[in-house]
């Protein structure tokens, strides 16, 4: 199962960003957006627990919610993962 944008947009509602964001939200930085560190590591440790890979070091203010997809699909293909862990 890849992390889809559909996933991104859970995650990043569930760390408070605003909804009427909306799609562009995809293509600013977490920076931009006003996601501090801990929403990030939030973030990364929902992505742990419900598609098993580790991406926390890699979510920094200048990272993007798309670039953040990409490196989960890469990591997911890399591991053979194909997720479904806690949805929660």
């Amino acid at each position: 199962m890849p992390f889809t944008d559909e996933n991104v947009r859970e995650l990043l509602l569930a760390v408070g960003l605003d909804p009427a964001a909306g799609d562009a939200a995809l293509e600013r930085s977490f920076g931009e957006l006003d996601l501090d560190s801990l929403a990030r590591v939030e973030i990364a440790t929902r992505i742990q627990d419900r598609f098993g890979v580790d991406v926390e070091e890699r979510l920094t203010a200048d990272v993007t919610p798309s670039l953040m997809r990409e490196l989960v699909n890469e990591r997911l293909a890399a591991t053979g993962t194909r997720g479904g862990g806690s949805t929660s």
